[in-house]
Order: C-alpha cells, then structure tokens, then sequence
C-alpha cells in the first residue's frame, strides 16, 4: 500500500487525469473564415475529439452533437472517440493524434507545468465536482472519519491528485489513510463490492451510477465543500492546432455550445443520441441523463455566472494554478492563466484571461 503523498512523489510524468447559454453569440463564432484543414468528401472540416473517459452523461452534448448532426450544420465532420483518462487525452492532443479534447483543468495545469503546449479553450462543466464517497450507514461524516480507512487509488484521476489539498484543508493527515494503487474500473468495484470503505470520483458521473451499482445510500465529501477553488473539465487543443486552425476551433466552440443548449432544452433526445452513438454501455438511460442534470449545474462558476458558453476566469485559474503548485509538482511561479487558457476563441468573453 501506498500514501497519497508518497504516490505524488514517485509520479514523474503523470498528468491529471442554471447556465444561459448565449446563443446568438455561440452562433456568432460560426462564421466562415480561410482554412487548410483537412476537408472530408462532402466538404466538411475533418476534426478527431477525444473525451477524458469512456462516454458518460458529462459528455452527452459532444455526442448529441455527433448524432443530431449539429457540428456538420457548422461545417465539421466530428470523429468523436473516447478517451482512457485526462493525461492520456491531454497527450495525445499535445502531439496532433487528436485535434480536440475534453480533459481535466487540473490536469491540463499540471502537463503544462511539465511543458505540455496545452490550452483550454472553453470551460464545460467548469464548478468543480471533485469528491468522495461513503456508504450512509458506514459511520464516516467529516474527513477525519478517513482515518484507518482503505480506498482504491488512481494515479493521475483528479480526485485522488487533489485528495492532499482535500485533507489539508479538512484537518486530516493524508497519510493515515489506507490507498490500493488500481484503475478506475477497479476502484469503483472494491467499493461496491464492500472491500474499501471509500471511493474517489465525481459528483455529476460517480455519484448517480454509484447508486445503482452498489444499491446503498450514499454521503459525500465534497472538495469544493472543504474550499477547494478549482477548475474542472473543458474543451482543450494544442497551441500548434489552435494556431494554425483558428476557424475550426471557433467553429466546433459554436458548435458545442448549441449542443450544450439541445441537451438541456431536450435531455431525453439527448440520452437517445447517447445510445444512438454509444451501441454498448454499463450505463442506463436514467443514469445518463441524471449526469447530465448534474454536469448542467457545474457549467458555470461564481465567476463566469453571467458569461457566455465556455468563458473561464482568471481567477479560476489563478486558484488551480496555486493548488497544482502545492500538491501536482508545478513549480511556483511558472504559470500564470495566460499559459494554459484562452477566451479569444469564444464571443462575449469579458475576461481576457491576460490574452489582450
């Protein structure tokens, strides 16, 4: 068994793993402009996208997107596929194998740091969701109940990246905890399985299928709860492809927008495409569309309440900035939002996030 602290020190290259929706401005970013990409038979922009995981209801707009043929009405022909984890996405969209991705802000902080040319260019579910799970009846209320305790841990998921913040603000030394290095899969399943007292995850994709996979009532311990102020998942690409492809970026942002509005003005249209799109799944139609009710609520932060679709703040990434240079090996002082975020591809943005 190792300590979360100890597993941060032996990682070398590991990366983390209502909304008004403006339409009129999303609908904006579509206008055409001069492009070299690569063009498909019927004219359409090629574009690969790669979620952070498998497909879960977080996700439901990029493939209700795909299915309801919103990105080909913006002119791309979307290759959407899904992703083993936000390092893996946020590597392979580094070296041009992906185009696109959907991945964590903390990770994409951390890979950055490590001189991954990175950016965000548009927050999704941006209010942090980081948490984890008890069993009701197991006795465990505060983080300090943590103490003794087992769980599974994934190198590199979000969650289990942060826990040392998580502990430190909760007043719980995070070394007094039991962690079974293992995947995902496999920590969901000791939990529901009653072999670990704990699990990592989150609120909008952990919570609403972990209730049906271990049939219990569920308490939480939420990061965000404890004052945790960081960024979650987003829409990122490489400084390389945002360069050269400008246009295609803002199109697929206008695109994902619009997407974004279908799946919250008909989520169970939505949830068909879901299944349209993804022919096998453990999930169930509820499920899904219950993550994305969840996600729905995190779209936003504090900050970006009253911004257009995907506008991030510099404040926002101030605050992950400072975490990931406590507890995800950035060296202090290397980053600031500029390096790793961007609002220039979006419309209405009233942060520049230091891009002016």
């Amino acid at each position: 068994m190792n300590t979360p602290l100890a597993m941060l020190r032996k990682r070398r290259r590991t990366v983390l793993p209502g909304v008004a929706i403006v339409l009129t401005a999303a609908l904006a970013l579509s206008a055409c402009g001069g492009s070299d990409d690569d063009t498909s038979a019927g004219g359409l922009t090629k574009v690969n996208v790669r979620t952070d995981v498998f497909f879960t209801g977080s996700v439901l707009p990029l493939i209700a997107g795909v299915d309801q043929g919103i990105y080909k009405k913006h002119g791309l022909d979307v290759t959407l596929n899904a992703g083993k984890g936000s390092t893996t996405t946020l590597q392979t969209v580094a070296n041009g194998s992906d185009d696109i991705g959907y991945a964590d802000g903390s990770a994409l902080v951390q890979a950055a740091g490590k001189g991954v040319p990175v950016q965000m260019v548009a927050g999704m579910v941006q209010r942090s969701p980081l948490a984890i799970f008890t069993r009701s009846d197991s006795g465990i209320r505060t983080a300090k109940d943590l103490a003794g305790k087992t769980a599974g841990f994934t190198a590199g998921s979000a969650a289990e990246t942060v826990f040392p913040a998580f502990a430190k603000a909760s007043g719980l030394d995070p070394d007094s905890v039991k962690l079974n290095k293992v995947d995902v899969p496999t920590r969901d399943s000791l939990f529901v399985q009653g072999k670990t007292q704990f699990t990592f995850g989150l609120l909008n994709v952990t919570e609403p299928n972990m209730k049906v996979k271990c049939n219990c009532d569920l308490s939480v311990l939420s990061y965000a709860d404890a004052g945790l102020d960081v960024l979650s998942s987003g829409i990122v690409t490489s400084d390389k492809y945002a360069k050269e492809h400008p246009e295609t970026v803002k199109k697929f942002l206008a695109a994902t927008a619009e997407a974004v509005q279908a799946a919250n003005s008909n989520t169970d249209a939505a949830v068909e495409s879901f299944f349209k799109f993804v022919k096998t799944s453990t999930l169930s139609k509820p499920v899904v569309k219950q993550q994305w009710e969840a996600s729905a609520k995190l779209l936003t932060t504090d900050r970006t309440k009253d911004q257009p679709f995907g506008c991030t703040s510099e404040q926002d990434w101030n605050s992950t900035i400072k975490v990931m240079e406590q507890y995800g090996g950035v060296a202090g002082g290397k980053l600031k939002p500029a390096d790793v975020a961007s609002n220039k591809f979006l419309t209405g943005c009233t942060d520049t996030l230091g891009n002016a």
